[in-house]
């Protein structure tokens, strides 16, 4: 499984080095010492900085969450021009359109958090008494990152990534008139 795990960070290699390039700010941010920076390396934590494990739960939870949202948005912006138009219009003729396809599908084929930080997030958040608020207001996220880093080690998040590529524009295209419907709204009041 690890094989194929190398081989599918391989693939989306431009996905793989920026996580690796925001999982190192967050942990520079926080401070935590770093072990290994290389994004490519023969294990279960290719495509990941190693790291020390953040102490405290505001700690645990940015290092999950800030390489994920800025990965995740990443991707949306590249999708944004090079889904929408390939799959969407069906303009196949651009060659950076297929150039922003693939980079946009290789930020959301790495987003996820490893399983480890997971599991520190986990244990800072449900492990200790008291946080109530917190356990209710960061319990989505949890979800979101503890199914994710669940899937990544099985590469299943390459998969997900090609679904989320492929349905992006239809997505997009669901949600944009209720943005605008909410702007419109708010300039009335």
């Amino acid at each position: 499984m690890t094989t194929l795990y190398i081989v599918t960070r391989f693939l989306t290699f431009f996905g793989a080095e920026a996580r690796t390039f925001f999982e190192h700010l967050t942990c520079r941010i926080l401070k935590l010492p770093i072990e290994d920076t290389r994004a490519f390396k023969p294990s279960e934590l290719c495509a990941h900085v190693e790291h020390e494990l953040a102490p405290k739960l505001g700690g645990a939870f940015l290092v999950c969450w800030l390489p994920f949202t800025l990965t995740t948005l990443m991707s949306c912006l590249f999708l944004l021009t090079g889904a929408y138009r390939i799959l969407y219009i069906g303009d196949y003729s651009s060659l950076i359109s297929w150039l922003l396809l693939w980079l946009g599908f290789s930020f959301a084929a790495n987003c996820f958090p490893t399983f480890e930080d997971v599991l520190n997030l986990r244990d800072k958040l449900y492990g200790q008494k008291g946080h109530t608020v917190a356990k209710i207001l960061l319990a989505p996220y949890f979800a979101v990152f503890f199914c994710g880093a669940w899937l990544e080690r099985f590469s299943i998040t390459f998969l997900t990534a090609g679904v989320f590529t492929a349905f992006f524009p239809q997505i997009f295209t669901a949600i944009f008139p209720l943005v605008k419907n909410i702007v419109q709204m708010s300039s009335d009041i």
